[in-house]
């Protein structure tokens, strides 16, 4: 009895209840992550938004480079044309035939050839839509420069998806001295004083080709002797 007394007599602790521990969030902390969420969520599509709009306007900045590249091309060549007389007339006429859709010159070589003879170039736009500028070498007698297949040119293109190009020359006609232009320079004594191109782009195409206008530094006219009194030039 003495060892069950103890237990009985001994008095009895108070049994603690504890509070369950939360493990989740409370409200205002899922406020401020949707929050932080939802500014994430905008930002992203904000630089979307952004990229997207970019990529046309990328597009637009190299077709537009493409466009100043050509013309810069053509510029470098025609200032430069020479006014070297053809050698298979009887008659003084200077190396530059053209009409409307083909130009025909002679001209230094392009830069990336390196140190060469005279070049024959020829500007066309083919079926399938290139702006192509040909060029032979005028000592390669393996080419016959005045054959209108190109066998043997060296092509380079320019441009794709040209629908059609416009070449206009500026300089005398054969009926008068005044200038005017003009679409066709065939069999002249001189080169024109001023060349015109002009190409036009599909539909839907937004490239913009503004009005290519050159003028020749070579003005040579191979018909005329010039007068020792005037310095004018007198018909041969």
């Amino acid at each position: 009895m003495t060892g069950i007394s103890r237990y009985i007599d001994r008095p009895i602790s108070p049994i603690r209840v504890t509070a369950p521990v939360a493990n989740g969030f409370t409200l205002i902390e899922l406020l401020v992550a949707l929050a932080v969420l939802g500014m994430a969520a905008a930002m992203m599509v904000a630089t979307l938004n952004s990229a997207w709009l970019a990529l046309p306007q990328q597009k637009r900045g190299n077709d537009d480079q493409s466009v100043v590249a050509a013309q810069l091309v053509l510029r470098g060549r025609l200032e430069r044309l020479s006014s070297a007389v053809r050698l298979d007339s009887s008659e003084p006429i200077v190396d530059t035939q053209g009409d409307s859709r083909i130009l025909s010159f002679a001209a230094p070589p392009l830069p990336r050839l390196g140190p060469d003879a005279l070049q024959k170039y020829r500007l066309i736009v083919t079926p399938a839509g290139d702006l192509m500028l040909y060029t032979a070498s005028s000592l390669d007698d393996r080419i016959d420069l005045r054959d209108r297949a190109l066998i043997g040119w060296q092509p380079n293109r320019l441009l794709r998806g040209v629908q059609d190009i416009e070449i206009s020359y500026f300089g005398p006609d054969r009926f008068s001295a005044s200038g005017r232009w003009q679409q066709f320079w065939i069999d002249r004594p001189q080169p024109p004083a001023l060349i015109r191109i002009r190409v036009r782009f599909g539909q839907g195409d937004s490239r913009q080709w503004p009005d290519l206008i050159i003028r020749p530094r070579a003005t040579m006219n191979a018909a005329c002797r010039i007068q020792r009194s005037s310095g004018r030039c007198e018909a041969i």
